[in-house]
């Protein structure tokens, strides 16, 4: 009986653990498909389709006292998952506002990030290469674009991760985004990785 009772105990301790483990580490594979479409909405290449869950899996073990158990475990999951489940897709008015305010500015930037003159950077924010290639009459105005896109773009890396409840998540959001925008990047775009600019 003493066995029983320290694997169930040996068990349950484990799963616990197991628990806390998932509730810290940051779900990369999460972000880097919310990510992809985020990208592709404001870029306007797609539409927003599914949604980026991240879940994990569960195997029982037979025996009576296992399942017992399994059947805990089950409880306390299910209600650990219906407060703390991952979705970076998850909509608020902060976040569509931002989508769509990045959306709506995007086409303007664009010529510029086809031109040279701008590109992402490895910080996930976009940044001047040239100015030169911005003429003269429109440069304040591209400085103005390039400002106020990357204050959004921080303020929906915020966003994301608090809506998600895991606000320590926020640089973790960003670097993938980051990563992401340079994978994306079209051909002949700059971007700038470890302080040097480079062309896709």
């Amino acid at each position: 009986m003493n066995k029983v009772t320290i694997a169930v105990t040996t068990l349950l301790a484990t799963f616990v653990a197991a628990c806390v483990t998932i509730n810290v580490y940051f779900p990369e594979a999460a972000a880097v498909e919310a990510a992809d479409r985020i990208i592709d909405k404001v870029r306007g290449e797609s539409d927003d389709s599914g949604t980026s869950l991240y879940q994990r899996e569960d195997s029982g073990e037979p025996s009576v006292m296992v399942a017992f158990a399994s059947s805990v475990i089950g409880f306390l999951v299910s209600d650990a998952n219906a407060q703390d489940q991952i979705d970076f897709d998850k909509p608020s008015p902060e976040k569509q506002a931002l989508e769509q305010s990045l959306a709506q500015r995007f086409p303007s930037l664009k010529p510029y990030f086809d031109s040279g003159a701008i590109g992402v950077t490895d910080s996930s924010l976009i940044d001047f290469r040239d100015r030169n290639l911005v003429p003269l009459k429109d440069r304040n105005t591209v400085v103005q674009l390039v400002a106020a896109q990357n204050n959004d773009w921080l303020a929906l890396y915020a966003e994301i991760a608090k809506i998600n409840k895991h606000p320590e998540w926020q640089d973790g959001i960003r670097r993938t985004f980051a990563e992401r925008w340079i994978a994306k990047a079209n051909k002949g775009w700059y971007y700038r990785e470890g302080g040097t600019w480079k062309q896709k």
